[in-house]
Order: C-alpha cells, then sequence, then structure tokens
C-alpha cells in the first residue's frame, strides 16, 4: 500500500504540483529579506538574474529530492556546458540572421544607423548589460520550460504530448508582452517546438540554453529587433517597412513568416534527429495501452496442400 502511494506522489504530474509549491516556499523568504530584489522585472538584469538562479535552484532540489538524480543526469553535465552552448550559440545566430537576410531580400528590413543612446551610457556598458540580462531571461525560460515542464509532461504523456503542451504554455507567457497578437502566440508556440526539439535531439539544456541566449541577442541587441515586444537595439537602428505578417511588427520577427517558416524546418531537423537516436519517449502505462488495444494476429490460413491418404487394407489378408 505504502509503495502505490509513493508511486502516486511522486507521479510526474504530481512532481509538478510539488515543484511549483516549493516555487512559493523559496518565493516567501525572498521577499522577506530582498523585498527590492523581489520585485525586480523579469526584464531587468537583477530580475533575470533572480530567476535563473532561483528556478535553477528549484530544479535541482526537485530533481534531487523527488527523482533521487542530480542536474548532470538531466541535461546539465558540466564538461558539457561549453560545446553545447557554444553549439546553440552558432545555430540561434545563423537562423535570426538567415531570418533578417530574407526580410533584406524581400525589401522588409534595412540597417539606417546605429541605435541611439541614452544620456550617460556608453555603448559597450549598455551592451554587456544587455547580454547579461538575456542569459539569464534564457537560463529561467529554458530551466522552466523544458528542465521542469518538458521533462514532467513528458514522463507523464510522452514526447509529442510533452511538446505541445510545453509549447502551448512557453506562447501563454508571453501573451502579455507589448504588441502580443494571435500571431505572436504562433510565432512563440513554433519557437517552443524548436527549443524543446533541440532539447530532445540532445537531452542537454545547455544547448537550448545557447540557441536561446544567440536568438534573442542577433534579434535585438545585434539587428535591431523588437525581442517579443521589448525593445533591446544596442548596435543597429532599423527598419522593417513591410507586412507584419513577414516582419512580426512591433513584437518582433518572431511572429514573422520568415521566422516561422525557417524554424520549422530547424524542428523538423532536431526531431528527426532525437527520432534516430531513440529519444522520442513513450511513457509505460500508454506502451501497456497500445498493446492491450492492439489489433489481434490475424488467423493463419487453412492450408491448401491435400491430406494424405490413408492406403486401405487389401483383401484377403496377408499375401
Amino acid at each position: 500500500m505504502l509503495a502505490i502511494l509513493r508511486r502516486i506522489l511522486l507521479s510526474p504530474l504530481l512532481r509538478l504540483v510539488w515543484t511549483l509549491l516549493l516555487v512559493g516556499a523559496l518565493n516567501f523568504p525572498l521577499r522577506l529579506v530582498a523585498p527590492d530584489l523581489a520585485r525586480s522585472p523579469n526584464t531587468s538584469l537583477e530580475g533575470a538574474l533572480r530567476n535563473a538562479v532561483l528556478y535553477t535552484l528549484v530544479l535541482a532540489l526537485t530533481v534531487r529530492w523527488l527523482e533521487g538524480r542530480r542536474l548532470r543526469e538531466i541535461g546539465f553535465r558540466p564538461a558539457a556546458a561549453i560545446p553545447d552552448v557554444l553549439r546553440g550559440i552558432g545555430i540561434g545566430a545563423a537562423l535570426l540572421t538567415s531570418v533578417m537576410g530574407v526580410l533584406a531580400l524581400l525589401g522588409d528590413y534595412a540597417i539606417v544607423g546605429w541605435a541611439p543612446l541614452l544620456p550617460g551610457t556608453t555603448r559597450g556598458g549598455l551592451l554587456l548589460e544587455v547580454l547579461l540580462t538575456l542569459l539569464g531571461a534564457a537560463v529561467f525560460e529554458e530551466v522552466v520550460s523544458r528542465g521542469i515542464l518538458f521533462r514532467l509532461f513528458e514522463q507523464a504523456l510522452g514526447t509529442w504530448v510533452a511538446i505541445a503542451i510545453s509549447s502551448g504554455l512557453f506562447a501563454l507567457g508571453h501573451a502579455r508582452n507589448p504588441g502580443a497578437t494571435l500571431m505572436s502566440g504562433i510565432g512563440i508556440a513554433q519557437a517552443g517546438v524548436l527549443l524543446a526539439a533541440a532539447y530532445a535531439a540532445t537531452r542537454s539544456l545547455w544547448f537550448p540554453i545557447g540557441l536561446h541566449w544567440a536568438w534573442n541577442v542577433f534579434e535585438g541587441p545585434v539587428w535591431g529587433s523588437a525581442v517579443s515586444g521589448i525593445h533591446l537595439n544596442v548596435l543597429v537602428h532599423a527598419v522593417f517597412p513591410g507586412p507584419a505578417l513577414l516582419t512580426g511588427g512591433s513584437f518582433g520577427v518572431e511572429p514573422g513568416l520568415p521566422t516561422i517558416l525557417l524554424g520549422s524546418v530547424l524542428s523538423i531537423v532536431f526531431l528527426v534527429v532525437a527520432a534516430r537516436r531513440g529519444e522520442i519517449r513513450t511513457p509505460p502505462w500508454m506502451r501497456w495501452l497500445f498493446e492491450r488495444f492492439r489489433s489481434p494476429p490475424a488467423p493463419l490460413a487453412p492450408s491448401s496442400a491435400p491430406a494424405p491418404s490413408v492406403a486401405a487394407p487389401a483383401p484377403g489378408g496377408s499375401a
């Protein structure tokens, strides 16, 4: 009886509940000890780094206490940190640069000069602050969306359902950003699919962190687009004269068709890699269900060969 109760209490979906309760438990003393830090907006440097540290701690504690595992076993291997982050950065930079290249070829993107600076700021100092802020945001969002949500939903419902749910929640988390629309929700959901597929293909959280960070850096500070509705122009001032269907409008290029199409192609590549590596997972209960309802094998067809004949005894007895 106790074993059954333990299995229920430590089932993936209930572990998600315990994880959320732990977040609340850690936030409470933070508000008492450092109220200014607790109130810092997520888009500030302090808020982004706070979220990254807090949710990484939550992931480490829940993985250790509820699963008996360590962070290295779920995608935070120290030896893989530098190579996987660099690979993610390379792919994210190439993706967003390709998007801007397509928009430029269509006449829907142009650089018109350096980004203006506020008095008392320097371009180098501002760039460093933005890079650190976006790094904290990437760690926070990947730990929550892939390390916690995708991973637990995958254990409970399988890889495909986990990708759908976690990418939908990822989009919902950006629904209140400035300039958010239905198309921005579709664009962010597609980005969620891409990042979940990147994690499934590599089983490394470092890889989607690098990809996510480079996506935001090259979208905003480098090429001058808004990043999920937030303006982080540091290097260039750019204009996007084309229709919002292509450029994404005031939200940034995420909802634009070039981003969605190129991101979808890359998502398919990662999913193919994941399938070839055997990383598309099905939970035990689902495999059991498939076995139960699998069609029974077709009965063997009767043999068409003639039955062997039995020789009748010769009349008159033996010779």
